[in-house]
């Protein structure tokens, strides 16, 4: 009889890591198919971009500081990157797997916690929750931090869990470990240390606890918070003014804001199952329910309250809700353990009601075609074009990556800006407002001194349907204004589905509006223009006569001399316009003040000509005419 019932034992091993196999490969396919199709978002660009940096990539320097601008991160993510991108060269799918295969990874961790709290059905069915989780695939197909944090969130947990359940201080030590890489992943991976103690307090488990335990525990977190220490020791005061700018920072959503977007993601799968098993935690209470109910209740509240939200900081919650919703399916599903009927129809409705959401993330396609974009800027422009496209605080970034040019960001937002070469421009901040450095500040300033010279617009939405608007936001419609100020030439489009997806603009002057004066000195006449169109011939009149033609340079600007005319004077109007229809006018009453030479019989004083005649008359000497 015990030959059989260990026999019996090793195969329901073998199915369960069967069964555990099948899973994790289920959620590695989702979370790595087709990676490469859509290239990286701004963020992501970022941590490419360090972990480019910190494996050796000298160009990128330039570009890219290892400092996280929203006091997010100690480059644990990027540290792993680096190591991988030193074996096999810098791509961006690279950057992806990575967070890919950390996302897939949790998948057996969560498993691990479930069969530790509570059974190998309930670790089983918690992993496949997360497998399938669209919020969980989304975001693990992106090169962010959150997929990092989230599994040595778990790792901790798992840890933590076993020292719970009666292990060996040993499971203590390694829970300082995970909880020190969660910190280095992200900051808010400091979380886990109020779950652990929570879970202590509501179970006395703080009386296992001895100085020696503790303080080996101690010195393995802060050994582990090493590379966090050092980045505070490099760049400790720029870590402190990034501090300042961030703790500013407000998401203005509705209360419901993360529900929503798990909803989004996700469906309504782990929004039915989880507040089902939250109550049977409340009613059960075992030590299990009282680790996962200290998971939720610290990092939730603490996620609800802190005034920025963002749709991916509720990722190191979703384990903790599939080992609800496994603990509701497990508790309904009474006989799962005597017949397999129950539980095959219950893995059946759950895939079936997460398959939606699990294409819908496969296929997101934001940030389509701006890859593209910067592979023929850096195919068909001058290695020190500059480029400016609207970002949220890093879009400009992904320009940077792929095409190793200077880009600047247009838009409202409290991130510092790290320009290329180095500088870090703060945002100013003296209202609650949302600073509009650059939208109003830097722009002009960057397209006057030549610092920039294409403008990109994108969108994520395409035209199709063709009434569905391709500029939404104010941003977008300011940028749009950029372009026709600066006289933007489309010189490149970037379809994606057959769909408009990118525009790219190469700036024609640097002004917004042409300006001109003249000077006299004896019997010449000095002639100033300024913001013409770039290396354009301009067209100067005088009276509504034509008076010279002369060649504007690089930076649409010229100078030159005529004689002055016979019939000078101050109510005349001196015209200046391009080949492109840009002009500017002045008259001489600055030099010869109100004091007026007389105009010659029957003659009026001069007027300023309309654009539309201003146009023509630049056309019409174009012409020849």
């Amino acid at each position: 009889m015990r030959r059989w019932g260990r026999l019996a034992e090793r195969r329901r091993a073998a199915w369960e890591v069967a069964a555990l196999l099948a899973i994790t490969a289920l959620a590695a396919t989702a979370r790595l198919w087709d990676l490469g199709a859509i290239g990286l978002r701004g963020d992501e660009a970022v941590y490419a971009g360090q972990a480019a940096v910190l494996a050796g990539d000298q160009e990128l320097k330039r570009y890219f500081m290892l400092m996280s601008r929203g006091n997010s991160n100690f480059l644990l993510y990027q540290y792993v990157l680096a190591a991988v991108y030193w074996l096999f060269g810098v791509t961006d799918v690279l950057a992806r797997v990575v967070a890919a295969v950390f996302s897939m990874l949790t998948v057996p961790v969560t498993y691990a916690i479930g069969r530790t709290l509570y059974g190998r059905a309930t670790g089983l069915i918690a992993a496949l929750l997360l497998a399938v989780s669209g919020y969980a695939i989304f975001l693990g197909r992106l090169a962010l931090l959150d997929s990092t944090l989230t599994f040595c969130v778990a790792l901790a947990i798992y840890c933590g869990a076993r020292w719970v359940c009666g292990g060996g201080d040993r499971w203590l030590y390694a829970f300082a470990a995970a909880a020190g890489f969660a910190v280095d992943a992200k900051v808010t991976g400091v979380l886990v240390l109020p779950v652990l103690g929570l879970v202590l307090l509501l179970t006395h488990g703080y009386s296992r606890l001895t100085v020696r335990s503790v303080a080996i525990s101690a010195v393995v977190f802060l050994v582990c918070l090493a590379p966090a220490f050092y980045q505070l020791i490099k760049y400790g005061s720029l870590y402190f003014a990034f501090l300042g700018d961030s703790i500013r920072r407000v998401s203005h959503v509705p209360w419901y804001y993360y529900p929503r977007v798990l909803a989004h993601y996700d469906g309504y799968v782990l929004l039915v199952l989880a507040p089902v098993g939250l109550v049977v935690a409340a009613i059960r209470r075992s030590v299990g329910d009282i680790v996962l109910a200290a998971w939720i209740l610290v990092i939730g509240v603490f996620q609800q309250t802190y005034p920025l939200k963002a749709f991916n900081y509720l990722l190191p919650l979703v384990p903790a809700l599939a080992l609800l919703g496994a603990r509701a399916l497990e508790q309904a599903l009474g006989v799962v353990r005597r017949s397999w009927v129950p539980a095959a129809a219950a893995v059946t409705m759950v895939l079936a009601a997460s398959l939606p959401p699990v294409w819908t993330a496969v296929h997101v396609d934001d940030y389509a075609g701006m890859r593209e974009a910067a592979y023929w800027l850096k195919e068909n422009t001058p290695p020190d074009a500059g480029v400016m496209t609207i970002s949220q605080g890093s879009a400009q970034y992904v320009l940077a990556f792929y095409a190793r040019r200077d880009a600047y960001p247009f838009g409202r937002f409290r991130l510092a800006t790290i320009l290329p070469g180095g500088t870090v421009v703060h945002p100013s901040l003296r209202s609650d407002a949302t600073p509009r450095d650059w939208v109003v500040l830097w722009p002009p300033r960057l397209l006057a001194s030549g610092d920039v010279s294409y403008l990109v617009f994108y969108t994520n939405a395409g035209d199709d349907p063709p009434e569905d608007p391709i500029v939404r936001s104010s941003t977008q419609r300011q940028f749009q204004r950029l372009v026709e100020d600066y006289g933007g030439e489309l010189v490149h489009t970037v379809y994606h589905n057959r769909e408009p997806r990118v525009w790219i603009y190469q700036v024609t002057k640097r002004l917004p509006q042409s300006e001109i004066a003249f000077s006299v000195e004896r019997d010449a006449m000095r002639i100033e223009g300024r913001g013409f169109r770039l290396n354009a011939p301009v067209s100067l009149y005088y009276r509504g006569e034509f008076l010279a033609e002369v060649q504007a340079d690089e930076r649409g600007d010229f100078v030159t001399t005529v004689p002055v005319p016979a019939t000078a004077g101050p109510v005349f109007y001196l015209v200046g316009v391009d080949s492109a229809g840009n002009y500017a006018s002045t008259t001489g009453r600055h030099i010869w003040g109100d004091i007026a030479m007389e105009p010659d019989a029957g003659t009026t004083a001069d007027v300023e000509p309309p654009p539309a005649v201003a146009q023509e008359l630049g056309a019409a000497n174009v012409r020849g005419e």
